[in-house]
């Protein structure tokens, strides 16, 4: 057996690459690799067709998110003009006009409702959002928020106060 000498490598040209690769049964097996690296067309073409599948999943990923983010701020929105209104209603202003003076353009106030039994003005307010990408509307969500405050000059009053004691007699002889 001769050994290759660097004149026997020139003579012969440059030695072929091997690459290993796993196989299901646990082994290895040598691949043989041309003198372009290894890649062929068929190669190329698979890369390609991976990078186009991460990048849509990418857009994806990320479209949702803008989703997810656009429900939790109108959900704050609709809190919001749940409780500025009801904080009106308590004081006796125009609790509507402070409602709609919180939805924002693009929101949609679809209901609202006032309540002021119990000496407590409770407000309920319902906004619709619309999901999609720009002027394209896929869907829309609704969310409904309320809020209540005690109405001023009303005493706060709970179930379980005792009565205050009464200023003078009783009634009582002592």
């Amino acid at each position: 057996m001769t050994l290759p000498t660097p004149e026997r490598k020139a003579e012969n040209g440059p030695e072929p690459r091997i690459r290993t690769a796993l196989v299901a049964d646990g082994g290895t097996s040598a691949l043989r690799r041309g003198a372009d690296g290894g890649r062929s067309g068929a190669d190329g073409g698979q890369a390609a067709v991976e990078l186009v599948g991460i990048v849509f999943a990418v857009v994806l990923v990320a479209l949702l998110a803008i989703q997810g983010i656009t429900v939790a701020q109108t959900a704050s929105i609709t809190q919001e003009a749940a409780r500025n209104g009801a904080r009106a209603l308590s004081l006796g202003n125009d609790w509507r006009a402070v409602v709609a003076e919180q939805i924002p353009d693009g929101l949609e106030l679809e209901d609202a409702e006032s309540d002021t039994s119990g000496g407590t003005a409770r407000v309920r307010v319902t906004v619709s959002a619309p999901l999609g990408l720009g002027e394209v509307a896929v869907t829309d969500v609704s969310l409904t928020r309320s809020a209540e405050f005690p109405i001023d000059g009303l005493p706060d009053v709970t179930d379980d106060a005792e009565p205050a004691p009464a200023d003078g007699p009783t009634g009582e002889d002592g």
